[in-house]
């Protein structure tokens, strides 16, 4: 398998270019492909309907948006591997940009035909699987297990690195899922995490001592700028109040782009890298943290919907919508800066970080009574009935 050569910042593009090209295309392409998608939206009738409970906003609004956020986002990687790279060296970009395709896909087809949840869940290991064949990940249990002392074999460390990918993805593709719930919060997040990525990227690459960055270190800074290009754009239609919905389409590319990231972060600097990557992506894994937990802890089904995460108990606690948004930005910018903050830490101070942090965020939680469960879903389902 081909992979990229080792670069520097200066020989990702030419110097007379830089990132501001391909980072303008991006942007661009999505700015303009919303209100093209809008149109169609309502051409066709595809909207994301209010009800009283799960869904509370005024009025049906289009949900084709991650359509939009695609588009940029493989303008930039096809500028990127076609006219500075050359196909013939991108093939770990190829299946990054066919991985993210097909699960912007499959969110696609579940916004207008609703897929069982297993499907989903099938066609995400089937998604990590192909980024394994391509050469992303497959190094992954012997990174981190050979830095524990212990030898894996060449099967056994294969098999834990689907593990792991699978695991990966699926839980960053449907915790960025859960955190849909309000104008701009999901592509706000993910932009401010990809953000977080390419700087722990920088970092790891450039810290005396620390991980040498590897040679897929060209690739996470493309697939972060990208998303930040994508989400950037999509976010002058979608900050309330929104003109259009990302759907499922968008919450599961921007989640595969998190999930490549973590992987490819984690295969070439082991703990240090995982640690710090999980935390950059921390506020999407809180958030999913907090509504499992929470539905765990009031006999609800985990799979039923209500009004369980972070972002609804602020809304319920009277915050406006630009308020709460505003709030969980925060917090996002603050897990980002954590994340790479970690990464610069002796080895004894990450895993206190590591070790404490979901500690302190639990009795945080437990301290503001965010563990209480409501009846939105069953008034919900009541209205559609």
């Amino acid at each position: 398998m081909t992979t990229i050569a080792t670069v520097t910042m200066g020989a990702m593009f030419p110097t007379d270019i830089g990132w501001l090209a391909p980072f303008v295309l991006a942007f661009c392409a999505a700015l303009v492909t919303v209100p093209i998608l809008r149109r169609v939206a309502s051409q066709f009738d595809l909207y994301d309907r209010p009800d009283a409970g799960l869904k509370p906003h005024e009025k049906p609004i289009p949900f084709l948006g991650g359509l939009a956020i695609w588009a940029g986002w493989m303008a930039f990687l096809l500028l990127w591997m076609g006219w500075y790279r050359g196909l013939s060296s991108a093939w770990p970009p190829a299946y990054v940009a066919i991985g993210g395709s097909l699960l912007m896909l499959l969110g696609l087809v579940d916004d207008i035909r609703h897929l069982p949840p297993k499907l989903r869940l099938l066609a995400q290991a089937l998604v990590a699987g192909l980024l394994l064949y391509g050469g992303i990940g497959r190094g992954i249990a012997e990174s981190m297990i050979g830095q524990t002392g212990w030898a894996v074999g060449d099967t056994t460390g294969y098999l834990l690195s689907v593990l792991f990918c699978i695991f990966v993805l699926a839980g960053a593709a449907n915790s960025t899922n859960m955190i849909d719930g309000l104008d701009g919060l999901c592509a706000g997040i993910l932009g401010i995490a990809s953000a977080g990525f390419f700087a722990m990227a920088i970092i790891l690459w450039d810290v005396p001592g620390g991980p040498a960055m590897p040679d897929h270190a060209a690739l996470v800074l493309a697939i972060c700028a990208a998303t930040v290009a994508a989400c950037g754009a999509f976010l002058c239609y979608n900050f309330n109040p929104a003109s259009i919905f990302m759907g499922d389409s968008g919450s599961l590319l921007l989640g595969f782009n998190a999930a490549a990231c973590i992987i490819l972060l984690t295969e070439h600097a082991a703990w240090r890298g995982l640690v710090g990557a999980v935390i950059v992506f921390g506020f999407p894994i809180f958030d999913t943290a907090l509504a499992i937990a929470r539905r765990k802890l009031n006999g609800k089904p985990l799979f039923v919907g209500d009004r369980s995460h972070f972002y609804d108990q602020l809304r319920d606690r009277g915050l406006s919508v630009r308020q709460t948004v505003a709030i969980c930005y925060g917090l996002g910018l603050a897990f980002a800066a954590i994340g790479c903050i970690c990464v610069m830490l002796p080895t004894g101070w990450l895993v206190a970080v590591a070790v404490g942090m979901p500690i302190l965020t639990a009795a945080v939680c437990r301290q503001l009574g965010m563990l209480r469960v409501d009846d939105a879903a069953e008034r919900s389902e009541g209205l559609r009935g």
